[in-house]
């Protein structure tokens, strides 16, 4: 069964393997059909984003694109995160504890941008896993 992925919006790939390290690019809450989960906007406009739901969705999406090479949660060795606020932290860092329950959970290093690719985008991870014996 393959995984629907969101459609990369520049000349990159989800993921590159090489010498059974698996790279995954910068992905975000982005869903396949150009939504972004935890972003909404009422009927007058007013936007609301929930970082709770974005991290979990992009999370959730890591491993999507892992599964593309039989990979899931527990070989991702590594993680870049890249958050647009800091005061989100605590509800990212919540997703993220959530997210490795029972597996053994990465290497980390978050850090504060400016901005990211879409206003409503308030996080994005980029990952490195391994192919299980290849470490």
């Amino acid at each position: 069964m393959a995984t629907e992925l969101s459609k990369p919006r520049g000349a990159f790939p989800h993921l590159r393997e090489h010498g059974g390290i698996v790279y995954v690019s910068g992905t975000s809450a982005r869903q396949p059909d150009n939504s972004i989960a935890g972003a909404a906007a009422d009927d007058l406009g007013t936007v609301s984003l929930d970082m709770s739901v974005q991290a979990t969705a992009v999370l959730d999406n890591i491993e999507s694109v892992l599964t593309i090479v039989g990979l899931n949660r527990s070989d991702i060795l590594d993680a870049t995160v890249f958050l647009v606020n800091m005061n989100d932290f605590g509800a990212y860092n919540a997703a993220w504890a959530a997210f490795f329950e029972g597996v053994p959970a990465p290497a980390r290093t978050t850090i504060a941008v400016h901005q990211l690719p879409h206003p409503h985008l308030l996080i994005e991870i980029k990952a490195t896993a391994a192919k299980r014996g290849e470490d």
